[in-house]
């Protein structure tokens, strides 16, 4: 790709970052039933392991987290792109470079969406 595609892409991941995450603190702070706390309904534990999943249940919070793993994952990985670039300056090393981010960016988001889909789907009754 052209470098002025991956960077309108870079600038668009870090709007759909903003977008993504505010939906995600929405969802797990500010969408509580009406006789509890955000503290009561998400963020506490109450004494069993996976007491924080019910929480991922929620399709809206599942699709935010996933984006915002893609959005995050491209953001970050193109940015150190962009860092490696400037710190090494042969036509090889830019191969290189490209090639492992693209093998790192691949095992984030598998690792990440295998995490949400099993957090969603555990996750309360």
């Amino acid at each position: 790709m052209r470098e002025r595609t991956l960077m309108i892409m870079h600038y668009l991941t870090g709007l759909g970052i903003l977008v993504s995450g505010t939906i995600h603190v929405y969802v797990v702070f500010l969408t509580v039933p009406a006789n509890l706390t955000a503290w009561e309904s998400t963020l506490s534990f109450d004494g069993f392991q996976f007491a924080i999943l019910p929480v991922y249940r929620n399709l809206a919070l599942a699709l935010s987290l996933e984006i915002l793993l893609i959005c995050t994952t491209y953001h970050g990985l193109n940015g150190l792109r962009i860092i490696l670039y400037e710190l090494f300056q042969g036509r090889s090393a830019r191969t290189y470079v490209k090639y492992a981010l693209f093998a790192i960016g691949a095992l984030l988001l598998i690792y990440g969406t295998r995490t949400i889909i099993i957090a969603h789907s555990i996750g309360g009754p």
